[in-house]
């Protein structure tokens, strides 16, 4: 295994500038920096681990690592693993990457420099080259809500959450669909969505569909100025769609309020209907698709309390389910 002494001569540094990296020193300088993380990763250099796991010990770390902290979808989430990780009496760190992989990366470089015991991970497409090394530090990883070709999953049928939606707005009726999703994040579910309303001879028109670039869906600002772009071209006189499938409860309670502000009324005008059927979308009456995070999160606790080094990869799938509120489709409540 590689050195310290290894990364040192191959970034052509220091062993001091090494550790100086290793440590988020504020003096290193970033082309310095890049160049011993990119050392790092061709030698798959594992940090050195805490005095607890030098000595044989555990930690009681558990790293778990997210897009994001606004979303309530992954506040549930954690809440379930710190609760199940106080019960054994562990600690949980908890790290976001805004869907940027190379800030994946760094993160998942300093837990395992901190000496995590195990691993929870909503991984970015640093998935991949980080596989080999998450490996050979023999620490359990379980990739949370999505499927892994590299470690243990549990992950959430997106597809037919998609699907659900496209046969309940083709079901009420309508012909103009679109969506608003997240690249590189969402496009599992947009081509299923898509394929659904080509099945019943219908499309998707372009002036619809809406990409959030990644990352910018993650960070407050960019989530409100892009939404607000997408509210004022849903309501130009030209506008075509009259349904909408939307990433998240967060984006889908942002547009049907500012629609409304303009005059559009939901779903009279635009049916919408989202993913992750969190709080919000209960309290606000919003068309979602139910993901059990709770049962996900232990589910996947269990996998990495009692993992060692697995023979194969275990993939667990959870079955999401639509349900169906006022903000797709229009509810008559009559007073008797």
């Amino acid at each position: 295994m590689a050195s310290i002494k290894d990364v040192a001569k191959r970034a052509g540094v220091s062993t001091a500038t090494v550790s100086r990296v290793l440590n988020n020193h504020p003096s290193v300088v970033a082309e310095t920096r890049k160049a011993v993380r990119e050392a790092m990763d061709y030698l798959c250099y594992v940090p050195s681990k805490s005095s607890f796991q030098l000595s044989g010990k555990c930690s009681g770390l558990i790293g778990v690592v997210v897009p994001n902290l606004v979303n309530p979808h992954f506040c549930e989430l954690l809440a379930t693993v710190e609760e199940e990780a106080r019960y054994i009496g562990k600690s949980v760190i908890v790290k976001t990457h805004q869907n940027q992989p190379q800030q994946d990366k760094h993160i998942i470089h300093t837990l395992v420099g901190m000496g995590i015991d195990s691993l929870l991970w909503v991984p970015t497409e640093a998935e991949a080259g980080l596989s080999e090394w998450l490996t050979i530090t023999r620490i359990p990883v379980v990739v949370v809500t999505q499927v892994s070709r590299f470690f243990n999953s549990v992950s959430i049928n997106q597809d037919r959450g998609a699907e659900s939606i496209a046969e309940h707005f083709i079901h009420t009726g309508h012909v103009a669909f679109g969506f608003v999703a997240q690249e590189g994040v969402d496009n599992r579910k947009v081509s299923s969505y898509s394929k659904k309303i080509a099945s019943h001879g219908l499309k998707l028109a372009k002036d619809n569909s809406f990409w959030i670039t990644k990352g910018e869906g993650e960070k407050v600002s960019g989530h409100i100025s892009i939404l607000d772009d997408i509210i004022e071209k849903l309501s130009e006189p030209k506008r075509t769609c009259t349904c909408l499938l939307v990433y998240n409860d967060i984006a889908a309670n942002y547009l049907i309020d500012g629609l409304e502000a303009k005059g559009i009324a939901v779903p009279e005008d635009i049916a919408i209907a989202s993913f992750d059927n969190t709080l919000l979308a209960q309290t606000k009456r919003i068309t979602s698709v139910a993901q059990p995070v709770s049962e996900i999160a232990h589910l996947a606790f269990q996998m990495v309390k009692y993992q060692q080094q697995p023979d194969s990869i275990e993939m667990h799938e959870i079955v999401s389910r639509l349900i169906i509120r006022e903000s797709s489709v229009k509810i008559n409540i009559t007073t008797l």
